[in-house]
């Protein structure tokens, strides 16, 4: 399982070290593709594959072809290299705003890799009460 958060640079090429807590989880060859909120997500092969799945399961119609094409059509698989490196390609850079630093925030089955200005601008955002709120209505106590 994955969570907690950690930062680090990126280098002129687009690479970035993944932290060493998450190396072994999404092994040598993971799956990164645009995420939510204008982050991306971190999949290792086995939940991409149950993320496909799912996917694959819902009815043809407009709303699960826009799913599909979010998060199909800009994933791409990159390999983890000696140094504990991967490129980011340029285009998913993009897409998330990803300049200098990162952060990776552990989410469970996957990781979420966010600009480090951007994060926190979405941290900002969040409202405490509101999340109480939305837990009660989700029925989930602390």
């Amino acid at each position: 399982m994955f969570m907690g958060q950690y930062e680090h640079s990126v280098d002129a090429k687009g690479r970035t070290i993944i932290p060493a807590r998450y190396r072994e989880d999404l092994g040598e060859t993971f799956v990164v593709t645009r995420g939510l909120d204008g982050c991306l997500f971190l999949y290792p092969q086995s939940e991409w594959q149950n993320f496909v799945d799912k996917l694959q399961k819902l009815p043809s119609n407009q709303n699960t072809r826009k799913i599909q094409r979010q998060f199909l059509s800009k994933a791409m698989e990159v390999m983890v290299d000696k140094q504990g490196r991967i490129l980011i390609p340029a285009l998913l850079r993009k897409d998330a705003a990803i300049e200098k630093e990162v952060v990776f925030v552990g989410m469970m089955n996957r990781v979420e890799v966010w600009d480090k200005s951007r994060l926190g601008e979405q941290e900002i955002q969040e409202d405490e009460e509101a999340l109480e709120i939305t837990m009660d209505e989700l029925n989930i106590s602390l």
